[in-house]
């Protein structure tokens, strides 16, 4: 039986883990197996960096045993690097999507959009085009920039099926807040916790290539802040919503540690994670 509050973390293949979330003697090759002991969510984010393949996501479901629902980062030739070609990207991406889809253990498709991508014309028209070509897909969308943080984008989204991811970042200029704010829309409500770490967001050693080094992301909640998500899960699931939550605070295992907690919460606040 599947649950409809998912539950996770933003990867999983950190060997820095071991002694903190995985067993200090587990084998990296087991590390999968037993994080699908622990939740029933996992967003990969590897393809952003590398186009997947579907033997690959596959492989995800198979090592797991079909105990996971996977959120998959989209492409960074969709999103970040966006040619006159991103067609032939979208159409691999899909294809690679295909399995999981097939087996109903997709539970997202994460278009995470960087600071850069303004709230234009063009990148309007980009958005709408992109989410035409995943319409038979689960899409949620994440904007880093808060020039998105509009009713009318918000209903755009709805109308196509597509949620808007609720973030929780630093309260720094141009970015988003994750509160009341950005409402959950379209079929999904999708909650990434990055952490709250100000003086580490923005430097420089975060940025090379666009890939963002961990330091922005190490972070470990409080109980106080923990317990602060707890109403905005309840929110987004007493909307009738698949409710996926996910911790992107990776560093040092605070991320695999603050999922486990939140998930104890949610059960003391009877929202019971079944698999």
């Amino acid at each position: 039986m599947k649950s409809n509050i998912l539950l996770g973390t933003s990867g999983y293949d950190y060997p820095e883990w071991k002694g903190v979330f995985y067993p200090a003697d587990l084998k990296r090759k087991d590390f999968l197996c037993y994080y699908a002991t622990k939740f029933n969510a996992l967003e990969l984010n590897n393809t952003f960096y590398n186009m997947p393949t579907a033997d690959r996501l596959l492989s995800f479901y198979e090592r797991s045993e079909g105990k996971l629902e996977f959120s998959i980062k989209a492409n960074r030739f969709l999103t970040h690097e966006i040619t006159g070609q991103w067609q032939n990207a979208a159409k691999d991406f899909k294809t690679a999507l295909n399995p999981l889809l097939e087996k109903d253990r997709l539970c997202a498709v994460l278009f995470q959009f960087p600071q850069s991508f303004h709230y234009t014309k063009e990148n309007r028209i980009y958005l709408a085009d992109l989410l035409a070509e995943f319409q038979n897909f689960p899409c949620v969308v994440e904007f880093r920039h808060a020039e998105w943080i509009r009713e009318s984008v918000f209903a755009g989204l709805d109308e196509r099926g597509t949620g808007v991811v609720f973030c929780d970042m630093p309260r720094l200029r141009n970015l988003p807040a994750g509160s009341s704010a950005t409402p959950f829309v379209g079929k999904t409500a999708y909650i990434r916790l990055h952490g709250r770490n100000e003086e580490a967001w923005y430097n420089s050693d975060n940025e090379p290539d666009g890939k963002n080094g961990s330091g922005r992301y190490r972070y470990d909640y409080s109980e106080e802040e923990l317990a602060s998500f707890v109403p905005v899960v309840r929110r987004a699931a007493s909307e009738g919503r698949k409710t996926a939550v996910f911790f992107n605070n990776h560093p040092d295992g605070s991320g695999a540690l603050n999922a486990r907690r939140l998930g104890e919460m949610l059960v003391a606040k009877e929202y019971k994670l079944v698999r």
